[in-house]
């Protein structure tokens, strides 16, 4: 038996569980979430207003500008000014966009789309796109529109529904490095000058830790102070104040952390508070320039959000989506709002920390992971500022306060109907101090959250151990009804000298191993009773996820989440992907969540999508060789009772995503299991009752 994976070995008679039958539940659909006109109170975009009409755009071949490009002998870091000479001086024109592609990564695949999508913007004299796009020489081989296929750095002008070579000296480019990024800009904007300007950066991204990487470049990424500095140096270089418009086609970007260090460069911000799945913006969307010569940088950012909402919808990817558009001239506002929430929380934070850990639970969580040391650590900034109104009425005023900021900021967003409470704005709020990251606190321009958060970590670290989460109820002598229909109950009573503390209850489930350890199946939320009795409750139908490659079939843990009002049940499956390359190598291991939502009513799967995580901590949908395996990850209860998340690569499923299916299949009779209802503080302090049983 093989285990890879943090740091537990172990063996196990119920690693993997073949089942030879299962009920493969409904194929994939779409579900979409409604929209709202821009000018009601929730800023919704209405999705139904067409912008623009698609044109087709004829051909120009430039095979011999393509052919020169293919020999490069060139140092290894060339400028991108070099031959300019070779350019025609253009007029002024309305809009100039500058894509910065940084597509040396596994989402090459999706750049190549995304080329495509961009050459069907009807040409026009009011609008100029021009793209730096790096390859790679690893995932794909294709070529794309009349461009041969490369694996170095190409600068382009995509134009007449073809790619024109505007420099053939390039040569393979790190776009992780911020000079690559500033000399870009400042090429683009000097040989194509424009009345309007947007920037726009495609990767991978992580939030206030930045975006990439550049995979052929030691997986250089762009942190979020490269970013400010290559946009700054580029912008002065080309004689320009300020963008129009920036935007992030990357997951994680829509923070109020990458807002403050955007808004001395850009007067508006697109970006996505949550994961994108990998198809992304819906680059047509920049027809709307050629259309209307007229359109400002708000009305561009709505389309862009309108199209990547259908976009989604017409890929069956919506159910989880965000993208907002942001007023960059009133972020401060945001900033000093939090300002001012700064001082109570800070000067009454042994009171108010509790409040603050209780806002936090319930608050929509955004790039979320089961394992905590994988999670992004990020949540809803409205959605903060409103519970914390509500658990503590003496700061209603600064939290709406809060609020109205962010509602002017936000001048439209769209999201699906995992997260229709979005308010357009995310912050990184980690659970505990040991999940923070230290880069954090030298993060210009967000000191007064970051004074909360370590005032916060520091009230977590000071609860009395009388006022820590525990049980009243022994251990062992939880109360539980069991049924093979009706599932398991389970309750237990608390300390109500916690109460106040308390932030979440959870019920895990699993099955017993010989030497005392527990390997679990799956969590999902247990329930605080509302009438003050102290009592905890929880409920676990005796079922597990399966997941099946139609050759294996195995269990995979599972982090439940039903959503009663729309009637949806969001589940995240942490899994590892091994590459074929890398079957035999202890060396590579790719984090992967699996997020699924399903019609509580039909138990019909709406959405299926995989993230990954790479080595730098970016986050992008997963793209895999059918040759590869997909293997389970499981929390893991050692002897000594800490946890572990552990990979077990017994059985692999092969990684032919569109091929492999799913469904909760009850556990067969005679099999013993384990529940255990656990509660914890904001400050991270826990106990649990513990339920050992056979399914009957």
């Amino acid at each position: 038996m093989n285990s890879r994976k943090r740091n537990t070995l172990f063996t196990s008679p119920f690693l993997v569980f073949i089942v030879t039958s299962i009920f493969i539940l409904s194929a994939l659909s779409g579900c979409g979430g409604s929209s709202n006109n821009v000018d009601q109170p929730n800023n919704r975009i209405n999705d139904a207003e067409e912008t623009a009409t698609e044109g087709t755009a004829a051909e120009e071949t430039t095979a011999e500008a393509i052919e020169s490009s293919e020999n490069n002998e060139e140092s290894d870091q060339p400028t991108i000014q070099e031959n300019q000479e070779n350019l025609e001086e253009v007029e002024a024109e309305k809009w100039t966009v500058l894509v910065y592609l940084m597509g040396d990564t596994d989402l090459e695949e999706f750049a190549l789309t995304d080329i495509v999508e961009m050459s069907k913007v009807p040409t026009s004299e009011n609008v100029d796109i021009v793209v730096l796009f790096d390859r790679s020489d690893i995932y794909s081989e294709e070529s794309v529109l009349n461009l041969e296929n490369f694996s170095d750095t190409k600068l382009l002008q995509v134009k007449n529904g073809s790619l024109h070579l505007l420099e053939d000296q390039i040569g393979e480019r790190n776009l992780g490095d911020a000079d690559a990024l500033a000399e870009f800009i400042e090429y683009g904007f000097s040989r194509f000058p424009a009345e309007r300007t947007a920037l726009i950066l495609w990767d991978h991204g992580a939030g206030w830790p930045g975006m990439g990487p550049d995979e052929g470049n030691d997986f250089d990424i762009l942190d979020l102070q490269e970013i400010s500095n290559g946009i700054e140096m580029g912008l002065e270089n080309a004689g320009i104040d300020k963008l129009d418009l920036i935007g992030f086609d990357a997951c994680l970007m829509g923070t109020l952390e990458v807002a403050i260090a955007m808004a001395e460069h850009a007067d508006v911000m697109v970006a996505s508070q949550e994961l994108e799945p990998g198809h992304g913006w819906d680059w047509q969307a920049l027809e709307i320039l050629a259309s209307d010569s007229s359109i400002d940088a708000q009305s561009l950012g709505l389309a862009i959000a309108n199209y990547y909402e259908q976009h989604a919808i017409d890929n069956g990817t919506e159910t989880e989506i965000t993208l907002s558009v942001l007023d960059l001239t009133l972020v401060s506002t945001v900033d000093e709002a939090l300002k001012a929430l700064e001082i109570p929380l800070v000067a009454e934070s042994d009171y108010l920390s509790a409040k603050l850990g209780s806002a936090q639970s319930s608050s929509l969580r955004l790039g979320k992971n089961p394992d905590p040391s994988i999670d992004a650590q990020m949540i809803d900034l409205g959605n903060l500022a409103i519970e914390l109104g509500k658990v503590e009425p003496g700061l209603l005023d600064l939290t709406t306060n809060l609020v109205g900021a962010i509602d002017e900021v936000v001048i439209g967003q769209v999201n699906g109907p995992a997260t229709k409470s979005s308010s357009g704005l995310a912050i990184y709020f980690p659970e505990l101090r040991a999940y923070s990251q230290e880069g954090y606190f030298y993060l210009e321009g967000i000191e007064s959250w970051q004074n909360i958060l370590m005032s916060y970590f520091q009230a977590q670290e000071s609860i009395p151990e009388e006022e820590q989460a525990r049980f009243v109820t022994d251990q062992y002598s939880a109360t539980y009804t069991l049924d093979a229909m009706d599932g398991l109950f389970i309750s237990a009573q608390f300390d109500l000298a916690a109460q106040d503390n308390l932030t979440e209850a959870v019920i895990y489930y699993g099955i017993p191993e010989e030497d005392g350890s527990i390997l679990f199946l799956g969590e999902e939320p247990a329930y605080f009773a509302n009438d003050g009795s102290g009592l905890v409750e929880g409920f676990y139908d005796l079922t597990v996820l399966t997941m099946s490659d139609g050759v294996d079939t195995v269990y995979a843990y599972t982090q439940l989440y039903n959503d009663e009002e729309s009637q949806l049940a969001f589940l995240d499956i942490p899994l590892t992907y091994v590459p074929p390359e890398t079957l035999d190598s202890e060396s590579e291991l790719n984090d992967v969540v699996l997020s699924i939502t399903i019609d509580t009513e039909t138990g019909e799967i709406l959405n299926e999508i995989y993230y990954s995580t790479d080595q730098t901590g970016q986050w992008g949908e997963l793209v895999t060789d059918p040759e590869g395996l997909i293997y389970p990850n499981f929390l893991f209860q050692n002897t000594d009772f800490s946890f572990d998340w552990i990979e077990i690569n017994e059985v692999g499923l092969w990684a032919d995503i569109p091929s492999l299916t799913y469904s909760f299949e009850p556990l067969e009779p005679g099999t013993e299991f384990v529940a255990e209802l656990w509660v914890f503080d904001y400050g991270g302090n826990s106990d649990y009752v513990y339920v050992e049983d056979i399914i009957p």
